[in-house]
């Protein structure tokens, strides 16, 4: 049986949230155990990214996940050291990029990723993100990139009844994937990024392929006033649906929320069960995934379960050559090898990063 986009999805979601719950049980590489700041939105690009992997990281380089619930919306917490650079992977592959002045809203869609862009001179936003510790961009350049944004799609968002002067598409309160508002914009438009070593272009059309804008980069932006609109200060994490990399948080779940601490889980979206030996509601005729993390220093993690899945992996190489996986991992992390056999995959990593340490993660899919 070929693994549906599903299943996939769940793998991703559940090798990034190993990661960070052995960082979590590490207690942190930071020595002041600073305070935590909450950031939420929604990923979207006018359909909801679900069930994706959001990853941030921080000014001091701390990293932090969360997975995304079926209207695209997250919960991450992670160390309040501002300036935050986010992104996700789409289900077709493509990453879109954010950013957050502080705790508080930060959507990530195709316009956050177009301002990040011209934020950071058109070069590649993954090499900034790896960076991000010594080279963070300051808030008000990307305000003014956000500006920039507007003015290029000014006639796009009138259209669709967004005022450009004064929506901030990072923060703003009313948007969501409801075919609205911003949402709309999203709908009506398709962002092309393409990259050389150095630098991108962006190319934005329309759904049918037209071209519907010519970027401007040293476009006009007199008129439009935007603004943080920070939360102002640090939070507590909502109801464990985050995993922060490094933070004190302890990362476990209700067995009842959706993928990591999302919506109500049910046979066709899967849910997450973190640290209680097993899934706790198995669908017959679906599968599920239990993951179980072996850290070389004898850190205990805690075993994770991803119930409703429609399908496993047909093949090692099916397992092994998901290209997704290695995407999602954090800078300072390799794969070292990958093997798959029986319904059983087995994962060797390594952190090189603040330190070294070898850990293995075991998938075992199992019929209901």
């Amino acid at each position: 049986m070929t693994a549906p986009p599903l299943a996939w999805r769940a793998l991703r979601g559940a090798t990034a949230l190993a990661l960070a719950l052995f960082l979590s049980a590490c207690g942190g590489w930071w020595d002041d155990d600073p305070p935590a700041a909450r950031l939420s939105g929604v990923a979207a690009t006018g359909a909801p990214i679900a069930d994706a992997v959001v990853r941030v990281v921080n000014a001091a380089g701390n990293a932090a996940i969360a997975i995304t619930n079926r209207d695209g919306s997250y919960t991450v917490q992670i160390a309040d050291r501002a300036p935050f650079m986010l992104s996700v992977v789409d289900a077709a592959g493509k990453t879109w990029y954010s950013y957050a002045a502080g705790a508080g809203t930060a959507h990530i869609t195709p316009l956050t990723t177009l301002a990040m862009l011209q934020a950071n001179a058109s070069k590649p936003l993954a090499d900034l993100m790896r960076a991000w510790p010594s080279a963070p961009l300051p808030d008000t350049s990307v305000l003014e990139a956000a500006k920039a944004v507007n003015a290029n799609l000014r006639a796009l968002m009138s259209a669709h009844g967004v005022d450009a002067n004064s929506v901030n598409v990072f923060t703003a309160s009313d948007f969501s994937a409801s075919r609205t508002g911003l949402d709309a914009v999203l709908d009506a438009l398709r962002v092309n990024l393409d990259c050389s070593p150095s630098a991108c272009t962006q190319n934005i059309t329309s759904p049918a392929g037209n071209l519907l804008v010519v970027w401007q980069g040293d476009i006009a932006t007199s008129g439009i006033t935007l603004s943080w609109n920070l939360a102002g200060g640090s939070a507590a994490a909502a109801g464990g649906s985050t995993v922060g990399a490094g933070s004190t948080a302890t990362g476990s779940t209700s067995g009842t929320t959706g993928a990591a601490g999302g919506s109500t889980g049910s046979t066709t979206s899967g849910s997450v069960t973190v640290g209680l030996g097993s899934c706790k509601a198995p669908v017959a005729g679906t599968w599920s995934m239990i993951v179980q993390t072996t850290v070389s220093l004898g850190v205990a993690v805690p075993e994770i379960c991803i119930d409703g899945l429609a399908g496993a992996p047909a093949s090692q190489a099916e397992f092994c050559g998901s290209d997704s996986v290695k995407a999602q991992l954090p800078p300072g992390v390799e794969i070292l090898g990958c093997r798959y056999s029986g319904d059983t995959g087995t994962i060797d990593a390594r952190i090189t990063t603040p330190v070294v340490v070898n850990y293995t993660v075991k998938y075992t899919f199992v019929k209901r």
